[in-house]
C-alpha cells in the first residue's frame, strides 16, 4: 500500500523537476547545497575543523538529499503502517 500523501508529493515534485527547466534548477541546487563537496571545514584561525561551519554545510547538503529522496518513487508501506514523515 502506498501512502497517499507521499504519492501525491512524489507526483507534484516529479511534475516540476522532470522538465528541462526543473532539471536545470536541480543541477543548480546540487551545486548550491554542496552535494558533491566535502562538508568538513577547517577554521581560518587554528586550522582545526570548524564544527559550526561543518554543520551549516551538512544542513545545506541534507536539504538537497531530501529533495532528491522526494523524487524517488515512494516505497511500499507494510499493510496497516502509516508514514509519519515530516513532509
Amino acid at each position: 500500500m502506498k501512502d497517499p500523501k507521499r504519492l501525491e508529493r512524489f507526483q507534484r515534485w516529479r511534475a516540476v523537476f522532470d522538465t528541462p527547466a526543473g532539471k536545470s534548477v536541480l543541477d543548480d541546487l546540487r551545486e548550491m547545497c554542496g552535494q558533491d563537496a566535502p562538508t568538513a571545514t577547517l577554521g581560518a584561525r587554528d586550522g582545526m575543523i570548524d564544527p559550526y561551519c561543518t554543520l551549516l554545510k551538512e544542513g545545506r547538503r541534507t536539504v538537497f538529499l531530501d529533495i532528491e529522496s522526494c523524487l524517488r518513487e515512494p516505497p511500499e508501506l507494510p499493510e496497516g503502517e502509516v508514514d509519519e514523515g515530516t513532509y
